[in-house]
């Protein structure tokens, strides 16, 4: 459920930036209806670039956790547990976390015994999620841009509750200029939790 109380000065910047680039990552195969709240989440990213809220925005399918091919460091992306890798950097610099949104899972080895197949580590993402960089258009790697947040994340309160900061509020705090949040309570249970933080 919201919370009552939001937050003036949260993680990731609020204030109009036009130097500031918008990375959404989103599942590539979703229900109708979460396709239809990803488009206006698609289409409020863009309204806030025609207000100059901020400079620019890109959409990308969530990256595979492992790519198929093997590619040069100059042309491949990055594999998801690369790019998760670097939001919790981020995350942990901040002193808040990307859980719930965001998960690491242990899958156990086959029960055959089959010697290759080891323990590994599958990383759960949510529906869609915003990676904020400081956009620098002259710049000839944009790879190479500052991370300046990621949209879900949590963080403590001073009196223990754990509170999550949403793709939606991010958008609405940005767009009214408010800087103002407001949050989840983590604690809840699932039917609770904001349509775009949820896993599949």
């Amino acid at each position: 459920m919201p919370a009552s109380n939001g937050s003036t000065s949260p993680a990731v910047p609020t204030e109009t930036a036009t130097d500031l680039r918008v990375d959404c990552y989103v599942r590539s195969s979703v229900p109708g209806l979460t396709a239809e709240t990803i488009t206006t989440i698609v289409n409020r990213l863009q309204q806030l670039c025609d207000h100059g809220h901020i400079s620019t925005y890109q959409l990308h399918p969530w990256p595979p956790e492992q790519h198929a091919v093997i590619e040069t460091d100059e042309t491949r992306e990055p594999a998801r547990h690369e790019l998760v890798a670097e939001f919790e950097r981020w995350a942990d610099q901040h002193g808040v976390t990307l859980e719930p949104a965001f998960r690491r899972q242990e899958v156990p080895s086959s029960p055959l015994g089959i010697s290759a197949d080891e323990p590994r580590e599958r990383i759960r993402v949510p529906l869609v999620a915003l990676a904020l960089y400081e956009d620098d258009s002259a710049a000839a790697d944009q790879e190479s841009a500052s991370l300046q947040g990621v949209v879900p994340y949590t963080e403590q309160s001073p009196t223990g509750t754990a509170q999550t900061y949403t793709v939606d509020e991010w958008l609405t705090a940005v767009s009214t200029n408010t800087g103002e949040i407001v949050t989840y309570n983590s604690d809840s249970h699932d039917d609770h939790q904001p349509l775009l933080e949820r896993q599949q």
